[in-house]
């Protein structure tokens, strides 16, 4: 992209989400005494590029670092317990209920193995993960489209894709079997700002946080939607606020799911149907004040809970480091 135009792309961004940043909830305002957790560390390993974040059975967190294309084998404690190349560059991480582990990035998928950290099996993006009028497909450089998000059921891998930039970046939803094989296109069109575009699985549903459009979209494994909820909201804790959120997605022990909130720092909780649970806390991280190479990701928040949830870790893309909240005392 030429120079000029990723400078305006960028600061386009950033003003949306500058517009919007400072909502009635934030820290500092009235509503975050309502809030169930606290910052209370982070963790002492350092990324240069911390891509993604998952939980590994409850017993060990998987995080990404794209820039040196290495997955970081953490202990709940927060001690670093390994170092894998698995080979792939680490976008999108997710770990199967059987307890497989599956990464992708850069037009990749793979399967990894659990001791080595190695990929068994990659395997290309398929050829049509671009749309037609994507300039990417035109000059045939499509396998570099960004893996936007992961979620693996027992039968099923799902992945998205995303294409364009700021806003108007759009994602695919394909369906794959667990062997990465037979992909099918379940949705497209989806709007994932910057081709972020994150999802989860359960119950035999994946939900797709469209943050560009302040949604949560539920498929099943035919792609017919079953539900979708969300609004934005500039002034209220139970709508999304920024330019694009929820930016990110996981589920929590009890099947709540939990919601992350670029730009704003906010973690919260819904139901499967929407209903808001409740204010989950903040983290540190550092809001949009003017464009940056780091706007280019959305400041991509991941997040993972302990089985207990009496820790919740958060990805701070901005600073490259993993944030804990743990419950308030009384």
């Amino acid at each position: 992209m030429d120079t000029k135009l990723h400078a305006i792309v960028l600061a386009a961004c950033v003003a949306s989400s500058a517009y919007a940043q400072r909502p009635a909830d934030a820290p500092g305002n009235e509503n975050e005494d309502i809030a169930a957790y606290t910052e209370t560390k982070q963790l002492d390993i350092p990324f240069k590029r911390l891509a993604t974040l998952v939980m590994d059975g409850g017993e060990r967190l998987l995080a990404g670092d794209t820039a040196t294309q290495e997955i970081k084998v953490i202990g709940l404690d927060g001690k670093l317990l390994d170092t894998w190349q698995p080979g792939v560059v680490p976008e999108s991480i997710d770990v199967a209920p059987d307890g497989t582990i599956y990464c992708g990035g850069k037009g990749k998928l793979a399967i990894i193995d659990r001791d080595t950290g190695k990929a068994t099996t990659a395997v290309d993006a398929p050829d049509n993960v671009a749309s037609d009028t994507d300039p990417r497909r035109r000059r045939g450089g499509n396998r570099g489209n960004m893996v936007a998000g992961i979620a693996v059921s027992d039968r099923d891998v799902f992945v998205t894709f995303g294409t364009g930039w700021s806003t108007g970046a759009k994602a695919k939803l394909f369906r794959f079997d667990r062997n990465l094989g037979n992909p099918v296109v379940l949705a497209e069109g989806l709007r994932g700002c910057c081709q972020r575009c994150d999802l989860v699985t359960r119950d035999g549903l994946v939900y797709v946080a469209e943050n560009a459009v302040h949604r949560v979209v539920a498929y099943d494994r035919d792609g017919k939607i079953l539900k979708k909820w969300g609004s934005r909201s500039r002034t209220g804790v139970e709508g999304f606020g920024s330019c694009c959120n929820p930016m990110n997605l996981c589920f929590g022990p009890n099947g709540d799911l939990y919601t992350a909130e670029s730009g704003l720092a906010r973690i919260k909780r819904y139901s499967v149907d929407g209903e808001f649970l409740g204010l989950v806390g903040y983290v540190g991280t550092t809001r949009f004040t003017r464009a940056s190479n780091l706007a280019a990701s959305c400041s991509n928040i991941a997040l993972a809970t302990t089985a207990s949830a009496d820790r919740v870790f958060v990805m701070d893309f901005q600073e490259g480091i993993i944030r804990v909240l743990e419950p308030r005392r009384p």
